[in-house]
């Protein structure tokens, strides 16, 4: 899928490498470009070769776009300092550096604690404890809050296991979650509400003017 439009799935050939010098100087990867078929939006492609079958074509493997792409997010209604550090996880989760995306992750969640009326700690899940209280959610998101530290004190640490892209993905899932719990579905019902009432008075004013 194009990393422009989300929705090109075709890509037209733009540039390709000179098959002499790669062979000449014994290159094992290169970049050719592609342009997507439907936004024309540039997209880089990295091969690796695999041997030479010939002087001519050399058997390519393991495409892989060098072009980051960005996962999609929700922000509606999140305050910007917890967009502050979502957008630089997401930075990080763009290059694979999975690691980083999962430290970041739990700085978002030291942001919403204390944002939300957590008093600023030296450990997170005290703040992630005091935050459940006063948001007054469950057991199920608390625990949901503790995998994002808990995956986040792994990507911290060296002596901690890694997070790889099955984590990271689980990962990304669970933020989302929580800021769409604690901040896009209150924001969004107090819209709605909101829109009532003034539909309400702009009703009762054209029946008083009437």
């Amino acid at each position: 899928m194009c990393p422009h439009c989300k929705t090109g799935a075709r890509y037209t050939l733009t540039t390709s490498p000179n098959i002499n010098y790669l062979r000449r100087d014994n290159i094992n990867s290169f970049i050719v470009n592609y342009s997507c078929e439907i936004c024309l939006g540039p997209i880089p492609v990295r091969w690796d070769i695999s041997n030479w079958p010939d002087q001519n074509n050399p058997n390519v493997q393991n495409p892989k776009e060098v072009l980051p792409v960005r996962e999609p997010f929700d922000f509606t209604y999140v305050p910007n300092e917890v967009c502050v550090e979502i957008e630089e996880a997401l930075d990080c989760l763009s290059v694979s550096a999975y690691n980083g995306f999962a430290a970041l992750c739990r700085r978002a969640i030291q942001t919403i604690s204390t944002n939300l009326g957590a008093k600023a700690a030296s450990k997170v899940k005290k703040q992630i404890e005091e935050m459940m209280d006063i948001t007054e959610l469950g057991n199920e998101w608390k625990d949901l809050a503790f995998q994002i530290m808990l995956s986040g004190h792994d990507g911290s640490h060296p002596n901690l296991p890694d997070v790889d892209v099955d984590r990271a993905s689980v990962l990304l899932t669970l933020l989302q979650d929580l800021t769409y719990e604690l901040y896009t579905r209150p924001g969004k019902v107090k819209e709605a509400a909101q829109l009532r009432q003034e539909a309400i008075d702009k009703k009762n004013k054209e029946e008083t003017n009437g």
